[in-house]
This record gives structure tokens, C-alpha cells and sequence, in this order.
């Protein structure tokens, strides 16, 4: 390249930098202060919508201990099934494939 091509080339980046300080965009906010957050407004049928997804998890923990006791007494039925009928017995009561008897 030739000095006059670069010279060129500096005198555009010189333009473009006094552009930019001409037409600097304005600012969004004003003030320094922080944004405060807002809640959102919640109408009857928002709260109705609330209340229905948190009735799921509410159930599950009332009947988690439940299932957990009827858990173990269905595997122990399972097991004394296994043990009548000569397999052998697993934990969970179920009999696996590799270990049927023919």
C-alpha cells in the first residue's frame, strides 16, 4: 500500500469516530438510580391457575409415605410368590429373565 492509501484509510477512521460522537444514540434510562422490579398484578383467574399447579405436588406429599409402605408390602408379597414357586428370590420380588427355571 501507498502512504496516500493509508492516510486515506486514517482519515476515514477519524470520520467515522467523529460520526459516532455526533450521533451518539440517547440514553434509554434516566438517572443512575437502579430499576425497581415490579410485581405482577395477579387477577382471580391467575391465582386459580396458581393454585391448580400446586395441587399435583401437594398430593404426592400426602401420599408418598403411603406408597412407600404399600411399596414394600407388595415386594414381600412378590417374594413369598418366589418362594413357592422354587425361584429364587429377589428384592424387589420380581423374577428375572436369566433367572427362571425351565
Amino acid at each position: 500500500m501507498g502512504v496516500k492509501t493509508e492516510l486515506a484509510i486514517k482519515g476515514l477512521g477519524k470520520a467515522y469516530e467523529l460520526g459516532k460522537k455526533i450521533f451518539k444514540p440517547k440514553q434509554k434510562t434516566t438517572g443512575t438510580g437502579a430499576i425497581n422490579s415490579v410485581k405482577p398484578k395477579a387477577n382471580k383467574d391467575s391465582a386459580h391457575k396458581i393454585n391448580l399447579a400446586k395441587i399435583p405436588g401437594r398430593v404426592q406429599k400426602i401420599h408418598a409415605p403411603l406408597l412407600a409402605s404399600q411399596d414394600k408390602t407388595l415386594a414381600a408379597y412378590r417374594q413369598i410368590n418366589q418362594k413357592f414357586s422354587g425361584a429364587k428370590k429377589t428384592e424387589s420380588g420380581i423374577s428375572k429373565g436369566k433367572d427362571l427355571k425351565d
